[in-house]
């Protein structure tokens, strides 16, 4: 690997840290928005939602931004959003306003998960290894968030102190990617290039909206777990908020040895296999989990669902990276479905939670769990064709 590669590739890594933060972040500060500005669930639920949008628009469409303005100034510009985003939560009093902080910290979201999965995914050649640890630093920034939560309000500091510090540690975020060399190159490679970039082959790819279909509800579930489960502990009466945040971190740091041990053995078992493995056991642990009231039972079941959620996301790239390497278009798809999940899933929750009560909000989670587990279980008996491509209007 090239100098400039290992910068790129050091950027990505921490950008990935910085990602898994955010979504941490907002799920253990939730409790205390909803009482510092006397919202509802349903609200809560909206407010993630547009978190999800932002993450979807520049999923979706930030190969294509980055064509007009140079891949390098997209990305800084766009990544500048989650800090900028984390400010205006700081800054804004109304909850009405709160909803543009929460969309711009969507936007620098997607545009990071957007630009490190193509660049790691191209400079290796779609190797599920270096899929699984870019993730691996989203786990490590998941896992470290709740915990800095914790420490800054038992030091008796306010959720705006939480939030202002990861405000500053996003910042480094775009300086870093101002500085690695990334292409800049703008319109006129579009032209040269538009037929590659723009090839919409992987339309008739039939594994293709079958990775897909299992991105929308793992996205779904992660965000849900991510934005909800705190507050479900916390109101169901099960722990404190302060036991809550920490489950969190438990949860997110078995997907670290999830992740390793998702690309250890990707390399002697295959990807398909190891999306049905993965998805039986979330069923599992999950509904035991709600079933649970032990204190130590719901560890366990935190525990094993952080393990089995572990190697979905980059074990399901994996599975058509082929396919993505094809087309930029193709990534911007598979990114923006599986957003889609998580626009749905959280605010579906939130509005379950305000007419029915938090636990059977939380149920709307099973639902999703079950589908991903069926799609997973279509593409375990597809079986190995993952290069083939299927006419869909014959």
């Amino acid at each position: 690997m090239t100098r400039k590669q290992k910068k790129l590739f050091a950027a990505c890594y921490y950008a990935f840290f910085i990602n898994g933060m955010t979504a941490l972040i907002m799920g253990a500060v939730m409790p205390y928005i909803l009482s510092d500005f006397n919202m509802g669930y349903d609200r809560g639920g909206m407010l993630l939602s547009f978190h999800s949008i932002g993450n979807l628009i520049t999923s979706f469409a930030g190969g294509i931004i980055s064509v007009y303005l140079g891949k390098r100034n997209a990305i800084v510009a766009l990544s500048s959003m989650t800090a900028l985003g984390f400010m205006g939560m700081i800054i804004f009093r109304s909850p009405m306003f709160l909803i543009l902080p929460f969309f711009m910290t969507g936007i620098g979201r997607g545009s990071v998960t957007n630009i490190s999965n193509t660049v790691v995914n191209d400079v290796s050649d779609g190797d599920t290894g270096a899929l699984n640890i870019l993730h691996i630093f989203f786990a490590i920034g998941a896992f470290i968030a709740p915990f800095i939560a914790s420490w800054i309000f038992n030091m008796n500091l306010g959720w705006r102190y939480v939030i202002g510090l990861v405000a500053t540690m996003a910042s480094i975020m775009s300086i870093l990617f101002a500085n690695v060399g990334i292409d800049n190159t703008r319109k006129s490679k579009w032209k040269q290039e538009k037929k590659e970039n723009i090839s919409l082959d992987f339309l008739k790819d039939i594994d293709f909206y079958i990775s897909s279909g299992i991105l929308f509800f793992y996205i779904g579930v992660e965000y849900s777990v991510n934005g909800w489960i705190v507050t479900y502990l916390k109101d169901a009466n099960i722990v404190s908020t302060s036991l809550a945040q920490r489950l969190l971190s438990m949860l997110w740091i078995i997907v670290i040895f999830g992740r390793l041990f998702s690309a250890y053995i990707s390399k002697v078992v295959d990807k398909r296999t190891i999306l049905l493995g993965s998805s039986i056991g979330t069923v599992v642990f999950f509904g035991l989990f709600m079933m649970s009231t032990s204190l130590w039972t719901i560890i366990g079941c935190i525990l094993g669902l952080g393990f089995c959620l572990a190697g979905i996301y980059p074990t399901t790239v994996s599975n058509v990276g082929s396919v993505l390497k094809e087309s930029q278009l193709a990534m911007g798809t598979l990114l923006a479905i599986a957003g889609l999940g998580g626009i749905v899933t959280p605010y579906i929750i939130g509005i379950v939670a305000e007419k029915r009560g938090i636990e059977k909000g939380m149920l709307v989670i099973s639902v999703a769990i079950t589908l991903l587990f069926l799609l997973s279980l279509v593409n375990r008996l597809r079986g190995s064709r993952a290069n083939k491509f299927y006419d869909l209007s014959t």
